[in-house]
Parts: C-alpha cells; sequence; structure tokens
C-alpha cells in the first residue's frame, strides 16, 4: 500500500512539474503577429518610374520601428496572366503599432501615387497563426 501512494505521489509531482513548465513556456513565447498584406494591380498605362516611385515608399516605411518585417515582390501566379500585381507585406507586434504606422506622413504618402495608377487595390489583415 505504501508502495501504491508513494508512486501516485511521485506521478502526481511530476505531472505537476510538466505542467508548469508547458505553462511557463507559453506565456513566455512571443505574442501573435499582425500581418498587413496590400496587393496592387496597376493599370495597363502605369509609368514604370510611379510603379518604382511606390516600391520606393513601401521600402522606406519599412524601416519605420514598428515594422517588424517587411516583403515585396511581384505576383507571378498564372492566375493573373498579363496583369502587373506588386505585393507588400508588413508585419507588426501590435494593431497599436500597425495605427501608429498608418498615422505617418510616408505612409499617407502611399495614396497620392497608388490613386493615380492603380486599377484595383487589395488589403488584408490577420493575426497570425501557427
Amino acid at each position: 500500500m505504501k508502495k501504491l501512494f508513494f508512486t501516485l505521489l511521485v506521478f502526481a509531482a511530476v505531472s505537476f512539474l510538466f505542467e508548469n513548465n508547458i505553462k511557463a513556456q507559453t506565456s513566455n513565447s512571443s505574442p501573435s503577429l499582425l500581418r498587413h498584406i496590400v496587393m496592387i494591380t496597376f493599370k495597363q498605362d502605369a509609368a514604370a518610374d510611379s510603379i518604382k516611385a511606390l516600391d520606393n515608399i513601401y521600402s522606406g516605411l519599412s524601416k519605420n520601428a514598428a515594422v517588424k518585417d517587411f516583403e515585396m515582390g511581384v505576383n507571378i501566379s498564372p492566375r493573373d496572366s498579363g496583369m502587373v500585381k506588386h505585393v507588400y507585406v508588413t508585419t507588426f507586434a501590435s494593431k497599436d503599432d500597425m495605427d501608429n504606422y498608418k498615422k505617418t506622413p510616408l505612409y499617407k504618402s502611399l495614396f497620392k501615387i497608388s490613386l493615380a495608377v492603380a486599377d484595383d487595390v487589395t488589403v488584408a489583415d490577420y493575426w497570425v497563426k501557427k
């Protein structure tokens, strides 16, 4: 009977330590990230220098302290053949960071250029889940 009691006591202690270790790892893990994706389909007659200027603004914005990561590229999907579509992906640690980023003068300058050259703009914001 003592062996059974001792075995159950050891099992309970190990289970308790294991559960606390998992909780500690979870609470110390980095918080979710917020992704802001902008996909711009350019007009057929959009000037290359205007598109380049837009790319340069996004590159400049990527240096903002609120930005955790930034990627950009040209869509190569065969589903959108014949259309020039650039994709800009900006990652933030919080919604406040994204909101503050959107208040900067450089961000606001995007609209002046994009309205003149964009045929369509798609925006998606989501919390990253892995």
